[in-house]
């Protein structure tokens, strides 16, 4: 429980091809409280920073964080300034295995304490991965790490020894200012002294103005009776009055309750009923669908069977036309030798065995064709799977306030779009789906650098769709490194062309999908379409999901499984469908 470091300590490293110093200072979550010593030795490791501190890491145990420890963090941050609290990232250490894999098991885990502290620090925290758990080369190792990396290299500005100094002047006033409150509040101690001697003095002639006060006093109270019983008359009226009223508004928030729950009854019946039109159909399309699969099947059989018709039509005439030659050539060469009849009759039979062969060949052939066809249709059907983002991507509240998608409810109102430097917010109208698979789930991380030098990232599936610089679509796994353009958002509202750096397949659990009602978001400051797996058309998908978008304005979606919406469902059926149609 005791902290090791008691002197600072550095080592270098490099992130994204920069070089950083790590600096180890004292611990602070001791069971000792923050002494002088301690907060010199933090001051001295700063002022050797000669190009000002990138960021300050606070790492803790994710077992223990008490309100204790929380007070000898507020005085470090009392002790470098509160501008030092832009620079903070939390880093959990001694985390289970199942905290290290997944990052909302950690935020569960989480008590008031340590959830306002990290709500303090604009949500900026990490998991230190256990390599006896997962090993430096393992997926889950390197995308922890990975993150607190990121938000190293994302940090704006530096925190530097001016801002300290600052600080400790600061500090040096409230000291000197308690200093003359104290002062003061002696001098007034003395002052009340002094008047209470002139007092003393006075005492008896107060002495008998207290007695006529108590006279007067003594008819005061005799009219405060009075009245306090006139008063408590009119209350007992009053709190009467007031009953009466609430007994009636009771009644009437009764009868408006009836009247809204046989309104809620009506709609959720309507809704019902609706849901049994669309699994009808759902139904239906599926019968035909299948019908039709029948019919190809059924037509290529018939196709084939004509096929081999023709062939036995074709081998019966050529047997007929070898039978006549045959007996043409006995009749011819009756007088001939037998060697010359020998050898065109071998000739004879040697065409028709290549015969023979080459329609063997013709039908395996065919074969082969249907057996791949059917093949096709089976991996296709069994790689239809619509995902989306990574539940760590994070967007931004109309409040402000950056959040990760696994935060995300329906009627909340996230970053869509900027127009003229304005930041427009557009409703989350529908949860297609969210949660975790039992294996992992490929996800393309795209990385990138905006215009000031800060390093970017966004992780999606490998068909979710994203905007070029000119606003036309394309999948993240069609990107290009080097040089295809993304929109990026920069500090001063706008959004700027940048180029994409590297593309780099990762391994993850966690997805979730969504739809806004302008149909894009801006995720990791990236504008993004919030459609996935389908045609590359922003336009038409908008156009496709019309119906759904005026279904909500009226009956509010509360869908948040792992199972896709049975709307989402029907589309990603009738596209499978359509596609598996165009390949046969």
């Amino acid at each position: 429980m005791e902290s090791v470091t008691q002197v600072c300590g550095t080592a270098a490293m490099s992130i994204d091809g920069i070089k950083y110093n790590i600096v180890d200072t004292p611990g602070i979550f001791d069971t000792q409280k923050v002494t002088d010593d301690v907060l010199k030795e933090i001051a001295n490791a700063v002022k050797k920073c000669a190009y000002g501190v990138k960021a300050i890491l606070f790492v803790f145990e994710a077992r223990r964080f008490t309100d204790e420890q929380k007070n000898v963090l507020e005085g470090i941050r009392r002790f470098l300034g509160e501008e030092a609290i832009n620079y903070i990232i939390a880093v959990f250490s001694h985390a289970t295995k199942t905290q290290i894999r997944d990052r909302n098991v950690m935020r569960q885990a989480w008590n008031s304490p340590v959830r306002s502290f990290i709500q303090d620090i604009d949500n900026r925290w990490g998991i230190a991965p256990n390599s006896d758990y997962f090993p430096p080369d393992d997926p889950v190792h390197k995308a922890r790490l990975g993150e607190i990396m990121a938000f190293i290299s994302g940090m704006r500005g530096v925190y530097t020894t001016d801002q300290l100094e600052k600080s400790r002047k600061e500090q040096e006033e409230i000291r000197r200012q308690g200093e003359e409150e104290e002062k003061k509040i002696k001098q007034e101690y003395e002052e009340k002294l002094k008047e209470t001697a002139k007092k003393e003095s006075e005492k008896a002639y107060n002495q008998k103005i207290e007695d006529l006060r108590k006279e007067f006093r003594a008819k005061q109270e005799e009219e405060e009776k009075l009245r306090r019983k006139e008063k408590e008359d009119a209350d007992e009226q009053f709190r009467k009055s007031i009953e009466s009223i609430q007994t009636e508004n009771r009644m009437q928030r009764e009868q408006d309750e009836d009247l809204r729950r046989k309104e809620r009854e009506a709609a959720e019946e309507r809704h019902m009923k609706s849901l049994e039109m669309m699994r009808q159909d759902h139904k239906e399309q599926q019968e035909r669908a299948e019908t039709m699969l029948n019919q190809r099947i059924q037509e290529e059989e018939r196709r084939r069977e004509r096929d081999e018709e023709a062939r036995r039509e074709e081998r019966k005439q050529a047997e007929e036309d070898y039978r006549s030659r045959i007996e043409e050539v006995e009749k011819n060469l009756k007088n001939r030798e037998n060697n010359e009849t020998t050898r065109l009759m071998k000739e004879l039979q040697d065409r028709e065995k290549k015969a023979n062969l080459d329609f063997a060949k013709q039908i395996e052939d065919l074969k082969k064709k249907n057996a791949l066809s059917q093949q096709e249709i089976e991996e296709l059907k069994k790689k239809k799977r619509t995902d989306c983002f990574s539940l760590d991507t994070k967007v931004q509240l109309e409040s402000g306030k950056f959040v990760e998608m696994a935060e995300l409810q329906v009627g909340d109102r996230i970053c869509s779009n900027v127009r003229n430097g304005e930041l427009e917010f557009s409703e989350v109208y529908l949860i297609s789906h969210l949660g975790h698979y039992d294996q992992f789930l490929t996800m393309i991380k795209i990385e990138f650098t905006s215009s000031d030098g800060r390093k970017g990232q966004i992780r999606t599936t490998s068909t979710h769709c994203i905007f070029r610089e000119d606003l036309s679509v394309l999948y993240a796994q069609d990107a290009i490194p080097g040089e295809t353009k993304i929109l990026v958002l920069n500090e001063t509202n706008e959004l700027i062309p940048v180029v994409v750096d590297n593309l780099i397949i990762e391994k993850d659990t966690g997805y979730i999908s969504f739809f806004t009602r302008a149909g894009t978001v801006i995720a990791n400051n990236v504008l993004c379409s919030c459609y996935d797996d389908c045609p590359q058309s922003q336009a038409l998908m908008d156009l496709v999901f019309a119906p759904i978008r005026l279904w909500t304005k009226v009956f509010p979606s509360n869908h948040r499984q792992e199972e896709l919406h049975p709307y989402a469902k029907t589309l990603e059926y009738i596209y499978f469908n359509w596609f598996n149609g165009k390949l046969l």
